[in-house]
């Protein structure tokens, strides 16, 4: 995937579509958007 329709990805309102929230425990919720963030900081600096 390019980098631009990584960085275009709304993430946040993705997961809260599939409610992966509603199904997650709070730390699980916590690493996934520690992933999340990481891959967009990775995605900007290439």
């Amino acid at each position: 995937m390019p980098v631009k329709e990584v960085l275009a990805i709304d993430a946040p309102a993705e997961l809260a579509r599939l409610g992966l929230n509603d199904h997650l425990s709070a730390q699980r919720s916590n690493g996934l958007r520690a992933m999340v963030e990481r891959i967009r900081r990775i995605a900007s600096e290439a």
